[in-house]
């Protein structure tokens, strides 16, 4: 017969390795996995004819995961002032996260001849995921059709992960982002009256060289000599001799590598264009290009592959609604940044400048913030007034600046080879829009569940337009 001792001794000795196992099993669960809308709030102004309502999740899916959402009407009726897509089944809406995906979305349609007075609303509910998957605390989104001016707000930027891929438009009073693949695109063609220019795609290390040549079909792969796509500028090879090839990171048009596009058509030069690395690494090869006006309201482009005996023509008009209109060379015309009263700062991979001693250097950054062309931004430390302090009466105190790498780097630490990047928690930054709207904004994280590329922040109205 055991002894009583003996009994005590192995039933404590089955109930911690219950209590181990059970911490195994814990510890091998997956992370929980909520899922929540970008936004609570948005609006949709009267010259927007449909609005894109993102969904995110905070890990990417396994398998594809439908996500049914409620819809709430105030002064509107579904198919008479607006539709989606996809469509409603009984007041319904079912969105699908599609697997390895982390986000999802819906659009927004109004219906063509619709009238709004401006205080409908639209209130969207999560009611609905299938398991493991469970609903965040962002689980109601309001679409007011109407001007929104946010008044504070709490962001993550998309910025697609670690290799950065995304290029993120921010319009602070409409709480609103708007992510472009960075390398859709190649060249950006100024919109203003005062000038012809041209842009290069800085997320991408792109560079261009003119040659004294006129004829894209006189132009061959001996024109690239002394201008190698294996010696283009890095991250971690800055190279001081290619600073003359990029758009100089403040915004000075007087400043691009590509020259003014001058009135008289001989007198625009053959430009070689290195397209630079793209997101996942590998050059991105040659092109040559030449630029020519289009009467008075817009641009030509001549562009080919380096060795090509023919080239394509795109004709790019102005549009004064926006600063700049964009053109891929494999696909043409494409959308990219929003009109011009709607974004304020952007967060980029980014060709900014620094200094090692010797001289400026184009040098690529992650993380950076730049300034749409209408914006103003001031800093303020901590340690003149704090965050939560500044109001509309300190205004007046601050140096705004318009350069378009004010911020750039400034609000993180770091990054290098040899350090850990981290935020700068001693400073923040007053943005004045393109409405006069004056905004607080800090930034509060570098990444999401351990991962560059999701950076976030805080941003409170100081003072309405």
């Amino acid at each position: 017969m055991y002894s009583k001792k003996w009994l005590i001794k192995g039933l404590f000795g089955l109930m911690a390795l219950s209590l181990f196992m059970a911490c195994r099993k814990r510890d091998a669960l997956p992370p929980e996995n909520y899922v929540v809308f970008e936004t609570a709030a948005q609006g949709i102004t009267s010259n927007e004819t449909s609005i894109i309502v993102k969904l995110k999740l905070q890990h990417a899916t396994t398998a594809d995961l439908p996500v049914e959402l409620n819809l709430t009407q105030l002064d509107l009726v579904y198919g008479t002032d607006y539709t989606t897509e996809p469509a409603t089944t009984s007041g319904k809406l079912t969105v699908t996260i599609p697997v390895g995906s982390t986000e999802t979305s819906f659009k927004l349609i109004k219906v063509p001849g619709a009238l709004f007075d401006g205080d409908e609303q639209l209130v969207v509910d999560i009611t609905k995921t299938p398991e493991p998957i469970l609903v965040g605390l962002t689980k109601k989104f309001t679409l007011n059709f109407a001007e929104l001016v946010s008044t504070v707000s709490t962001a993550t930027i998309n910025g697609g992960g670690a290799s950065f891929p995304n290029k993120v438009f921010i319009d602070l009073s409409a709480n609103r982002h708007t992510g472009v693949l960075r390398t859709n695109w190649d060249l950006g063609f100024y919109c203003g009256n005062e000038d012809f220019r041209v842009t290069l795609n800085s997320s991408n290390t792109m560079m261009a060289k003119q040659i004294n040549k006129t004829d894209l079909t006189q132009v061959s792969t001996a024109d690239t000599l002394g201008f190698s796509v294996d010696a283009a500028f890095s991250q971690f090879n800055p190279l001081p001799g290619q600073l003359p090839y990029i758009d100089y990171p403040n915004g000075d048009l007087n400043r691009t590598a590509i020259a003014s596009i001058a009135n008289t058509a001989s007198d625009n030069k053959v430009y070689i264009i290195n397209r630079g690395v793209g997101v996942t690494g590998g050059s991105r090869g040659w092109k040559k290009v030449r630029i020519i006006r289009n009467g008075s309201g817009g641009y030509t482009l001549q562009h080919a592959d380096i060795a090509a005996t023919s080239f394509t023509t795109i004709d790019i008009s102005k549009d004064d609604i926006y600063f700049f209109k964009y053109v891929s060379f494999e696909t043409g015309a494409v959308p990219v940044e929003p009109v011009k009263k709607k974004w304020d700062i952007a967060w980029t991979y980014f060709a900014n400048i620094t200094n090692f001693g010797s001289g400026e250097v184009p040098y690529m950054f992650q993380d950076i913030i730049i300034l749409n062309r209408n914006v103003q931004i001031a800093k303020v430390l901590t340690a003149t007034k704090a965050f939560s302090d500044f109001g509309q009466a300190d205004l007046a105190a601050q140096t705004f600046l318009t350069t378009q790498n004010a911020i750039a780097a400034d609000w993180r630490s770091g990054g290098g080879p040899t350090s850990a990047p981290a935020v700068r928690t001693d400073r923040y930054y007053i943005v004045k829009d393109g409405d006069n709207n004056y905004y607080k904004i800090r930034f509060t994280g570098l990444s999401q569940n351990g991962e560059r590329g999701y950076p976030s922040y805080e941003s409170v109205l100081v003072k309405k337009g």
